[in-house]
């Protein structure tokens, strides 16, 4: 079989030579099997997420009318998550991951206030939400960060006018994973009568494990009135197999805005809430399975190893001479920069730690790591060795 294809082959090839084929062509990719991803929010699905993936993979729940029992497992499944993120009443879809999910929340929001154009969101917040002001034509009032990693509330605060038309928090910021003050968000949201989106694809499946697993936990949920909607992906640490995300709404009054009506389909007349038409049933199956897989107490013990882990690289940055932590982790992210008095700047350290096949995660002025339940002791202590060597 050839390596290098420019058109379909005319002939077709036995299984093994593609498998062989493909593991030339792929070799060297790194996966979260071995030992050197540390910069990534995503990691090795539960097995039984994976095989239940494996066994629904023809399934498209988006034409539910010819899978209605999978159509109620989806309920099921946004019910839990619901529950999780603290409403009895939620509505939402499974989607492909956070970006889904944002665009969503934003075009419901717009759907809603169709005169205005205005969203108030932190600096911290995702890329995706750029990809939403280009599509939807919104303007985007980014407010800065402290040094905690946290928005400025005060100039949050200043920045809603009558031309808002959405609010947005991070819980779990994709640098630093630090929670923006959710609580005194969600009072000016009620106090505006304006939607407010929380943006927690990262701290959906840590934030709520982690009062039990021994650590602080600040609010972000449906426990606070002002909150209308809630990214969640349970491919990060929710340990499903990818693509995992979802949109939850408070309600059905806060959903329905970003329904479509769809008539063609095999399975009859529906009515969507998302972006694409065409949706993984197998996604949704996989989620479901793991959940009741790993129980809430297997989340508890995967977010207290993960805390542990990220309490140890802490430590262990702030004892190391040359480089420093940026922030006390509020969850397992952990930001780390060389001393000022090094020279070495934070696009150089990544590189040399990339040569040496640390696949971190590289932002304005610090590294990311995110200790994810595939990142152990041994693979944090042989980075550290790798880390103290280049820093010397």
């Amino acid at each position: 079989m050839e390596d290098t294809t420019e058109e379909i082959p005319l002939q077709g090839s036995g299984e093994a030579d593609i498998l062989a084929a493909l593991g030339r062509k792929l070799e060297g990719d790194l996966s979260f099997s071995g030992e050197r991803i540390l910069g990534s929010m995503c990691t090795l699905p539960h097995p039984t997420s994976a095989k239940v993936y494996e066994h629904y993979l023809d399934r498209n729940i988006g034409d539910p009318g010819l899978h209605p029992r999978l159509q109620q497992l989806e309920r099921e499944t946004i019910g839990m998550l619901g529950r999780l993120l603290g409403s009895r009443s939620a509505e939402g879809a499974i989607v492909t991951g956070g970006t889904e999910a944002n665009l969503i929340a934003l075009w419901a929001a717009k759907r809603k206030h169709r005169e205005k154009r205005k969203v108030v969101l932190p600096e911290s917040a995702h890329f995706s939400f750029d990809k939403a002001a280009d599509i939807m034509d919104l303007d985007l009032c980014k407010i800065p960060v402290g040094d905690d990693g946290r928005v400025d509330l005060k100039r949050y605060l200043e920045a809603i006018d009558d031309k808002t038309m959405v609010l947005v928090a991070v819980a779990g910021t994709t640098g630093l994973g630090a929670v923006d003050p959710i609580t005194e968000i969600s009072a000016a949201a009620t106090a505006w009568k304006l939607p407010l989106h929380v943006d927690a694809a990262f701290g959906g499946f840590v934030l709520p494990f982690l009062a039990e697993a021994g650590y602080t936990a600040p609010a972000f949920d449906f426990s606070l009135p002002g909150v209308s909607s809630i990214t969640i992906d349970p491919h990060k640490m929710g340990r499903c197999a990818i693509p995992a995300g979802a949109i939850v709404f408070r309600n059905h009054d806060a959903a329905v805005a970003s329904e479509t009506e769809v008539s063609y389909l095999a399975g009859g007349k529906t009515r969507q809430r998302t972006i694409v038409g065409t949706r993984s049933g197998a996604s949704v199956a996989s989620i479901w399975a793991t959940l009741h897989r790993l129980g809430r107490k297997g989340y508890v013990e995967t977010v207290a190893a993960c805390m542990e882990n990220s309490r140890y690289l802490y430590d262990r940055l702030n004892s190391m001479s040359g480089v420093d932590a940026v922030i006390e982790p509020q969850m397992n992210v952990v930001g780390l920069r060389p001393a000022k008095h090094r020279r070495i700047d934070p696009d150089e350290l990544a590189r040399r730690l990339r040569g040496r096949g640390w696949a971190l995660s590289l932002f304005p002025g610090f590294l990311r790591i995110t200790v994810m339940p595939h990142v152990s002791k041994t693979m944090l202590d042989a980075f550290l060795h790798d880390l103290e060597e280049i820093i010397a």
